[in-house]
């Protein structure tokens, strides 16, 4: 008798921290975006990727499989989703600690034109990141704590950057196909940078982004997220820029 009502006690607490931190997190990024807005200028957008990791083939890996391979493509369209506007090509590799945490090494290749740049730059980045993933009861959770150092081909300067990135996704109905996904990615320089002419980085907050939509499950190797995001930049030569994006993203696993 006691052993069911604990557990039903667990689940409605579990339940409760769920809506707690999904209605958490959408408060914070609709009043950020309320109080920020105003005195921003702003552009549409849609931005479109596709990220892929597993493991390493047999013959690469150790006797855990725990090698794993990393590889994004990402297309970026603004000024109303109008003209092609970024571009971003990164591949890694990463080694699975354990089934929660793993480590990350790699190289990205990012082509900017305006609105996102006054002028077409080309930056390399190396980075490294950790990730963890997690879950309470059905709901996953996952963070990802990413180090850059962005190098630009006009640019005398080594930009050290911090990502952090928190991703929640509730699983909507029985049959586990549908679900809420709801992130949030905080974006700080750790030094000033002079990457060119009016290109220059400023140590301290950079941008934020906040991303609500579905997701749906295709198959056991593929998921497709796709939904709102708003990305507020920081500026320190000028008004912020607060941008509206349809973002869809094709997931695969291997």
């Amino acid at each position: 008798m006691i052993a069911p009502l604990i557990e039903l006690s667990t689940k409605k607490a579990q339940n409760r921290l769920r809506s707690r931190a999904a209605a958490l997190v959408a408060c914070t990024a609709t009043l950020f975006s309320a109080t920020q807005g105003a005195k921003a200028a702003e552009d549409n957008g849609a931005w479109f990727g596709v990220f892929a990791n597993g493991q390493l083939p047999p013959s690469l890996n150790d006797s855990t499989g725990s090698w794993r391979l990393w590889l994004d493509a990402q297309l970026r369209l603004g000024d109303d989703a109008s003209r092609f506007s970024q571009g971003i090509v990164r591949p890694g590799v990463g080694y699975a600690l354990s089934e929660a945490w793993s480590l990350w090494v790699g190289y990205a290749y990012i082509r900017t034109e305006p609105p996102y740049a006054t002028t077409p730059t080309n930056e390399q980045r190396i980075w490294e990141q950790a990730i963890w993933n997690g879950a309470i009861g059905a709901t996953k959770l996952s963070s990802r704590t990413r180090l850059e150092q962005r190098f630009f081909s006009g640019g005398t300067d080594t930009g050290w950057r911090l990502r952090e990135f928190v991703k929640l996704v509730q699983p909507l109905g029985a049959e586990n196909v549908w679900s809420l996904v709801i992130s949030d990615e905080i974006f700080v320089n750790l030094n000033d940078a002079n990457f060119g002419p009016n290109v220059m980085a400023v140590a301290g907050l950079d941008r934020n982004r906040f991303f609500v939509g579905p997701g749906i499950n295709l198959n056991q190797l593929i998921r497709l997220e796709f939904g709102f995001m708003n990305q507020y930049t920081f500026r320190h030569n000028g008004p912020d820029k607060n941008d509206q994006i349809l973002a869809a993203n094709v997931f695969v696993n291997f």
